[in-house]
């Protein structure tokens, strides 16, 4: 008789063994299973051939559970008749319930999650044995559970959709799994093939360019000014761009005493795209043609706008370089509770979020520089004021061909009406 529970014992502590061997398995992460791999040898390789099968690896460990738990239920309920009777098979049963829950399946599980590693290190051999000496059960429950399936979706195959790709970020965000800003540059990818160069790039009346035909003796003083790696390059107009130069090229000629050469003798084609094209598609291109900055021109052919790789990266990060400016620094500084200054070349949903000032992002212009010359046709002058329905900018400072601080103050409510 007591060697009877011993073998009970024994067959709770093999389904904890069993439960446990499942959790370590499914929560290895990629990269655990590639280090794994590359550091632990010949038992990092077998840990890598069993948990590429999963079709194989899971009936494996689920047919040795079910096995300890049936014998285990089955020597319980032999052991009870022989000492209390038919009567108390329902305790039995309800007790070896609690048990093997708490020691042979919620217990290890969590432990195996822990030290997930450490068990499937100790348990590659054991399992891969078991897998080949169950391999023809696996291959049976194997083809049923298939056909099931197959019959279950109607032939159709599965697929996870945005929506519910999105919801699982969420609640990765929700449970701790992810930064808030981690989420947000994971949900900006998702959004990649949507976003248009029209919604990232630079307005036209806030581009930088140079004359094709200045030297670069002439081209270093602005570049220096600047402090641009790319320049837009025009011929007879600002709004014709005919190259791009790069201002290590120019640089390069600096020490060689070629301070004649022209900028059209440097400059390299541009890439053209229209306002309507994918972002992503851009970013493609960029990598094709090795160049970092694209023109965009609108339907008639005209410029509308730059973008380059760097507006490309930053839609994707978000506002993730401003997440450490407090309300009294960075592109927007409240003056009093109605008044800020701010930084024009801010984005207008940035300027959305910051303060609830919500502009209509015009036909090409994403930042409050480019609404404001967009809305009046022109570059304003310093001092000027121009009013909307939701408050006054009055334009604090400008620059040659652009606006840098702008003064807002909201319309108090009743103001005006």
């Amino acid at each position: 008789m007591p060697y009877q529970f011993l073998i009970l014992i024994g067959l709770v502590l093999l389904s904890a063994f069993f439960s446990a061997t499942e959790t370590a398995y499914t929560s290895l992460s990629i990269f655990q299973i590639h280090e794994l791999e590359t550091k632990r040898g010949k038992r990092g390789k077998l840990i890598k051939k069993l948990t590429s099968r999963p079709d194989i690896l899971l009936p494996t460990v689920l047919i040795g559970n079910n096995l300890v738990n049936i014998s285990a239920s089955a020597m319980a309920t032999e052991l009870t008749i022989r000492l209390f009777g038919n009567k108390a098979i329902g305790i039995t049963t309800g007790i070896l319930t609690l048990v093997i829950l708490i020691f042979g399946e919620v217990t290890p599980k969590r432990l195996a999650i822990m030290y997930n590693e450490f068990m499937v290190l100790h348990t590659a051999r054991f399992i891969f044995a078991l897998s080949i000496l169950f391999r023809p059960f696996v291959y049976v429950i194997g083809g049923v559970s298939s056909l099931i399936n197959k019959l279950a979706r109607g032939g159709k195959r599965t697929h996870i959709s945005i929506e519910g790709l999105l919801q699982m970020i969420n609640l990765a965000e929700s449970m701790g799994v992810l930064e808030n800003y981690e989420t947000q540059v994971v949900k900006n990818v998702f959004r990649f093939d949507d976003i248009t160069v029209q919604a990232i790039m630079t307005h036209r009346m806030e581009v930088f360019s140079l004359d094709m035909g200045l030297t670069v003796d002439d081209a270093l003083e602005a570049v220096n000014e600047k402090g641009f790696s790319r320049i837009p390059v025009w011929e007879e107009e600002p709004e014709n761009i005919v190259g791009i130069v790069l201002v290590k090229d120019i640089m390069k000629l600096k020490p060689e005493g070629r301070r004649d050469v022209c900028l059209k003798d440097i400059m390299k084609k541009p890439i053209f795209v229209p306002v309507s094209k994918k972002v992503n598609e851009v970013f493609t291109q960029f990598k094709r043609e090795k160049l970092d900055m694209a023109i965009v021109i609108d339907e008639y052919g005209g410029l509308a706008g730059i973008v380059t790789r760097e507006d490309i990266i930053g839609e994707i990060l978000g506002d993730l370089y401003d997440q450490h400016e407090e309300n009294g620094s960075g592109k927007i500084k409240e003056l009093s509770e109605n008044e800020y200054l701010i930084e024009a070349d801010i984005s207008l949903h940035q300027l959305s979020d910051r303060i609830g000032l919500s502009l209509p992002p015009g036909r090409y212009a994403q930042t409050l520089g480019g609404f404001l010359m967009g809305t009046l046709g022109r570059i304003p002058q310093k001092e000027e004021t121009f009013t909307i329905k939701q408050g006054t900018f009055h334009i604090e400072s400008i620059g040659k061909n652009r606006i840098f601080l702008v003064r807002f103050t909201f319309r108090k409510a009743g103001e005006g009406e």
